[in-house]
C-alpha cells in the first residue's frame, strides 16, 4: 500500500514539474524581439519616437563609434511589453533578451550597449554588454537620469533619445559625459522654487562630473586601452547580428 501512495505522489510531482517546464517553453516560445536594423542603421523604432531629424544624429555616432572602437550602440522603442508577448517581464529581463538574442557586440570584444525605450511601462533601459561587468551602471544611471528622463518628461523624446546616444558614446569613450540641456521652463520652475535651490543643484551636478572625469580617466575602457584590431565583426553594420552578450549590467528609470 505505501508502495502504491509513494508511486503516485512521486508520478504527482514529476507531472507537476512536467507541466511547469512546458509552461517555460511555451513562455519563452510566445515572446517575440523586433526585427534587427539594417547594417547601415543603428536604430528600430517601433513607436515612432524618433524624428526623421534626429536619425542621421543617432547613425552618426552609434557609426562613428563603431568604427574607431568597435562598439556598437542600437537604440530599440517598442510600444509596450505586451506588444511582444512578454506582459509578464519586466523591461530589464526584456533588454536583457533582446540583447542576447541579437547578440550586439562579438564574442571576443562584448562592449556593446542597447538603449531600450518601451513607451506604455513609460521606462527606459541600459543594458550593456559583458566585457563592462557592471562596473559602469553609475555611469549607465547618470546618463538616464542626467540626459535622458528630463527631456522624457517634457515630452521630448526624440531629443531625449540623441541625448542619451551622445552620453553612451562618451561612456564609451571614456569621456566625461556632456551636460543636459535644460529648458526655459526647468529653469524658471527651479528658480521659482528657491534660488538657493538653483546653487545647490549646479553643485551637485559640477560634482557629478568631477567624478565622471575622473572615472573616465582612469576607467578600463578608457579609449588607450582598447586592442582595435581584436573586433571580429569589422567596422561596418549596426553590431546587432553578432556573438556579443550581457550579463544584465545597465541602469533604468521612469519618467
Amino acid at each position: 500500500m505505501r508502495r502504491v501512495v509513494c508511486r503516485r505522489v512521486l508520478s504527482g510531482i514529476i507531472f507537476t514539474a512536467f507541466l511547469g517546464l512546458m509552461a517555460q517553453g511555451a513562455e519563452a516560445e510566445q515572446v517575440t524581439f523586433p526585427d534587427k536594423p539594417p547594417p547601415e542603421s543603428f536604430y528600430v523604432d517601433e513607436v515612432g519616437l524618433i524624428a526623421q531629424t534626429e536619425v542621421e544624429a543617432i547613425n552618426g555616432l552609434a557609426g562613428s563609434l563603431l568604427r574607431e572602437q568597435q562598439i556598437p550602440i542600437v537604440v530599440v522603442t517598442i510600444p509596450s511589453l505586451a506588444a511582444h508577448n512578454a506582459e509578464n517581464y519586466s523591461v530589464e529581463r526584456y533588454g536583457w533578451e533582446l540583447f542576447n538574442h541579437w547578440g550586439i557586440g562579438s564574442e571576443r570584444r562584448s562592449y556593446g550597449m542597447l538603449l531600450l525605450v518601451s513607451s506604455r511601462e513609460r521606462r527606459a533601459r541600459i543594458v550593456m554588454g559583458a566585457a563592462w561587468k557592471h562596473s559602469h551602471n553609475h555611469q549607465a544611471q547618470e546618463v538616464i537620469d542626467a540626459l535622458i528622463l528630463p527631456l522624457f518628461k517634457e515630452g521630448k523624446f526624440s531629443q531625449g533619445i540623441v541625448a542619451g546616444v551622445r552620453g553612451m558614446d562618451a561612456m564609451a569613450r571614456g569621456l566625461k559625459l556632456p551636460g543636459p540641456k535644460l529648458s526655459w521652463s526647468v529653469i524658471k520652475e527651479k528658480w521659482e522654487g528657491g534660488g538657493w535651490m538653483v546653487t545647490v543643484l549646479g553643485v551637485a551636478f559640477f560634482l557629478r562630473l568631477f567624478r565622471s572625469t575622473s572615472l573616465a580617466q582612469g576607467g578600463p575602457y578608457h579609449r588607450d586601452h582598447y586592442d582595435r584590431g581584436s573586433s571580429s565583426q569589422g567596422s561596418s553594420g549596426s553590431g546587432s547580428s553578432g556573438s556579443g552578450s550581457s550579463t544584465g549590467g545597465g541602469a533604468s528609470g521612469s519618467w
